[in-house]
């Protein structure tokens, strides 16, 4: 029987409370943003302002979490931007010719293709993936410019209720959130593929003597890294009613920035995608903390640049501390079928 990476502590594989303590971070300027933007707005916060945040935060969190997967596995996937603005005009192109639930059904499964496609040629044509996922994007760009060159496009029924409605006070956007927390953690901390994911990121040749199927992990995170770009185009779509060639661009850095804030490792191994959808929050914080302050939004990527370099200083911090303390990770516990997905 094969062991699994977690059984035999393949790579870096975290004390839990390591693990998440990197994301408490991102949750503490949440909370310290959350409160400026009560201060700005004179001591109350509406269910607008509350709409408008996570209305803004849903796409950036679902790309930031299908990132995480891939960045845990010590890659990067930079398609990102492209795979949503694929997806976003399949989606707007299909539903204006009345394929409404056709073209939601499309875009994701062609997510879910962009991800196989970058797993398959990182994984056998041996290219970096900071190349390989940069030359995949730029094809999927040009592939959503023949697709639907202007903006335009239509959306399928259901989807701005999906995606901008209310149940009662609660805006959708933050149950849709609520359970990209709870789905997050079950998946990385529950299952095997989120073990086999994190031991990967710890150790490849580790992760290949203990048996896991590396190629197949691997794979895996870009499909889903795919798959949930996707679905943050379709969001996006229900958002603006309508499809737009250049909509994913924004997402290039801001995904990467939201995995970083929320204190995922970019060496792998280590990250939660809890603390990658806290990140996101943030950077929609970062706007709305503008907005309503008066400031120009054109300092949110300075803001935002800033606060990635200040994550990334405190967590080296951190980490310099622990080894200084002499305190080690210990072993998970949990044995399984290593590597068989």
């Amino acid at each position: 029987m094969v062991a699994s990476g977690a059984a035999l502590g393949v790579g870096r594989r975290p004390w839990p409370r390591v693990t998440w303590q990197r994301s408490y971070t991102a949750a503490l300027l949440a909370v310290t943003l959350l409160a400026l933007d009560v201060v700005f707005s004179g001591g109350t916060f509406s269910g607008i302002q509350a709409l408008g945040i996570t209305n803004d935060a849903l796409p950036l969190a679902l790309a930031a979490a299908g990132e995480t997967f891939v960045v845990l596995t010590n890659g990067i996937d930079l398609s990102v931007g492209g795979v949503i603005t694929l997806a976003n005009v399949l989606a707007a192109a299909l539903a204006q010719h009345g394929l409404g639930n056709e073209g939601v059904v499309a875009a994701v499964a062609l997510g879910g293709f962009a991800g196989l496609v970058n797993g398959l040629v990182i994984s056998y044509a041996r290219i970096a993936p900071l190349i390989a996922t940069l030359a995949t994007g730029s094809i999927f760009v040009g592939l959503a410019l023949v697709v639907l060159p202007l903006p335009g496009g239509a959306v399928a029924g259901w989807l701005p209720g999906a995606t901008t409605g209310s149940l009662g006070a609660v805006p959708v956007s933050a149950v849709w959130l609520g359970l990209m927390l709870v789905g997050g953690w079950a998946l990385l901390r529950r299952s095997q593929f989120g073990v086999n994911v994190q031991a990967l990121g710890g150790s490849e040749p580790a992760s290949w003597s203990a048996g896991i199927k590396v190629v197949r992990v691997r794979t895996a995170a870009y499909v889903a890294s795919g798959v949930c770009a996707a679905l943050a185009g379709v969001v996006l779509n229900g958002l603006t009613q309508s499809g737009d060639p250049t909509i994913g661009a924004p997402y290039l850095l801001d995904t990467i920035a939201a995995v970083v804030i929320g204190g995922t490792s970019l060496a792998g191994g280590v990250g939660t995608i809890v603390g990658s959808v806290l990140g996101a929050v943030v950077l929609s914080l970062v706007s709305a903390v503008l907005l309503v302050s008066g400031l120009s939004t054109n300092l949110q990527y300075v803001i935002s640049g800033g606060i990635v370099i200040g994550v990334l200083l405190v967590q080296m911090q951190l980490w310099r501390l622990r080894g200084a303390t002499g305190a080690r990770p210990r072993r998970a516990a949990r044995g399984g079928g290593g590597g068989k997905l």
